[in-house]
């Protein structure tokens, strides 16, 4: 009988050690598959940022500055531009153009700058 109670308790400390390694991998997949997430909203917002800097600057070339520009705009330059494009800090010579998408924002400022993965100034 004692051999008995011993092996019970044995099994049920085996399946409780493998509920909890069980429990332990899936956060960390869960984790993973939500950092994806992250970088494909990152990667989105970036490339939204690049494709309407492109149609900026020919706006700019072509109106004599960028003081005018506006999405409705630029989408007539680039009619493959999102809604998740924003234009901030508008003059003649300088602009900033930034795309959010989820809680991720990218932009960059202009003539000339780089892509960050923050807001406009």
């Amino acid at each position: 009988m004692k051999s008995l109670v011993v092996l019970a308790l044995l099994v049920a400390v085996g399946v409780g050690a493998a509920f909890f390694f069980i429990g332990r991998s899936a956060d960390k997949t869960t984790s993973t598959l939500l950092g994806f997430t992250d970088q494909a909203a990152t990667a989105t917002a970036s490339a939204n940022v690049s494709a309407a800097l492109a149609s900026i600057e020919a706006f700019g070339a072509a109106n004599g500055g960028y003081a005018t520009a506006t999405v409705g705009g630029l989408q007539q330059i680039n009619a493959g531009l999102g809604s998740t494009i924003s234009l901030h800090d508008l003059t003649a010579t300088t602009f900033c153009v930034q795309s959010t998408v989820g809680t991720t924002t990218a932009s960059a400022s202009g003539p000339g700058g780089a892509i960050v993965a923050a807001p406009c100034p």
